[in-house]
């Protein structure tokens, strides 16, 4: 018998265990394919080094994510990085955040973007819309809206944005028309005020997995591979039984819940809840194209072109072999290659879950589900399991806060 069966074995699922087993409790990992990793492995393809997962780089704010990540794996052993990421607005490329670069566009361009920035909604008081599309126009303008985050994010999520919710974009912060303007005036943005961070660790050898196999390490005969959760059920003397074969006093789930929807017996209390329980999936391609530029990544908006980012690889992973790049496009876009890349084909791999899709109404509907099985003593953590847009630092970092802070009790 455990004390926790945790299940998926991708960053969340290795975190929890390394720390329930460190203090202590029986624990164990379900993972259902033949090899632990999620979206963090990282794969040797003909030596370029391809994060299979799409763009992982660490950073993070949370000091216990440092502490715990540079204890597994000494900091010596990573690049750090300042960050050059791209926007491809029509024939021109411009530094990210693009309403800070306005000033990197022909002036004729620049006119109108700044006079659409100056018009935003929230500028003019207009009151907060209730989806996404609105609330970018809304927050950004209308030439924002229509040339860059519309377009992008319709490529992203694979939905479109007016069926999508606003509870998600706590962190973007007002704008400051007037910092747009002094940086449009003066030709320069203030990095200091970067909306996102301005450096970023890569491992120098092994790509992002070098960081889980590196927590992973010693604990391999903890996770129980090729075992995909086809049952849950709770017993009458408080147990959890998985598969018929696995009984514990805890499960935690770190994997997509509707995934989890037959196997719990498909509850009609919360049908409507799991229905508004979605993610995407991603095909990450990579391709052998010559270039010189120092860029890590760009993001390409335009419509014409199946894929939603490109990855310029050696720019980051030193020890890739150079000019490896590759491309993130929406499942539901993607047929084949794309042949404006003028490059090698060299693999394709679809993710079986890239993104949680935040749907309108799907906030209600997790809180819902996680609150009625916390009382069973069934939890969700991380990405998956929380249903959020987490990179791996904070699916570590909910990882850790759960069990520092006993959160089953």
């Amino acid at each position: 018998m455990f004390d926790f069966v945790i299940i998926g074995g991708g960053i969340t699922g290795i975190t929890l265990l390394k720390q329930l087993r460190t203090k202590g409790f029986n624990a164990i990992v379900l993972e259902g394919k033949d090899v632990a990793g999620g979206l963090c492995r990282t794969q040797n393809i003909d030596g370029h080094i391809l994060d299979i997962g799409g763009g992982h780089f660490f950073h993070t704010k949370y000091k216990e994510v440092f502490d715990f990540v540079f204890k597994h794996i000494p900091e010596s052993e990573f690049n750090l990085t300042t960050r050059v990421s791209k926007i491809k607005i029509g024939d021109n490329t411009i530094d990210y955040p693009l309403e800070s670069n306005l000033w990197q566009l022909p002036i004729e361009k620049q006119i109108l973007y700044l006079i659409s920035v100056i018009r935003n909604g929230e500028s003019l008081g207009l009151p907060e819309p209730k989806n996404y599309e609105e609330w970018i126009r809304w927050k950004l303008g209308n030439l924002v809206c229509d040339n860059y985050m519309l377009p992008y994010n319709t490529k992203l999520w694979g939905v479109a944005p007016s069926e999508m919710d606003i509870d998600w974009l706590y962190k973007i912060p007002r704008v400051n028309v007037s910092e747009i303007l002094k940086y449009s005036l003066e030709r320069k943005q203030d990095k200091s005020k970067f909306p996102a961070h301005i450096k970023f660790y890569y491992p120098k050898v092994g790509g992002f997995q070098r960081i889980f196999d590196a927590i992973l390490n010693g604990y391999e005969k903890f996770v129980k591979l090729n075992t995909k959760v086809e049952k849950l059920e709770k017993t009458s003397d408080g147990y959890w039984i998985v598969n018929n074969e696995f009984k514990s006093k805890f499960v935690i789930n770190t994997t997509p819940w509707n995934d989890l929807f037959e196997a719990l017996g498909k509850p009609s209390n919360l049908s409507s809840d799991f229905e508004k329980i979605k993610y995407n999936r991603v095909v990450i391609s990579l391709y052998e194209k010559e270039y010189s530029h120092d860029w890590h990544w760009r993001y390409v908006p335009d419509m014409k072109r199946n894929y939603h980012r490109e990855f310029y690889i050696h720019n980051f992973a030193k020890s890739s072999k150079p000019n490896g790049m590759y491309v993130e496009t929406n499942l539901k876009r993607f047929n084949g290659v794309e042949e404006v890349l003028d490059g090698v084909n060299l693999y394709n791999y679809t993710t079986d879950a890239a993104y949680p899709i935040p749907v309108i109404g799907h906030t209600k509907a997790i809180k819902n589900i996680l609150d009625y099985y916390k009382k069973l003593g069934l939890f969700g953590v991380g990405r998956w399991g929380q249903h959020e847009y987490q990179n791996a630092d904070v699916s570590m970092f909910n990882a850790l806060m759960f069990v520092e802070e006993e959160k089953w009790n």
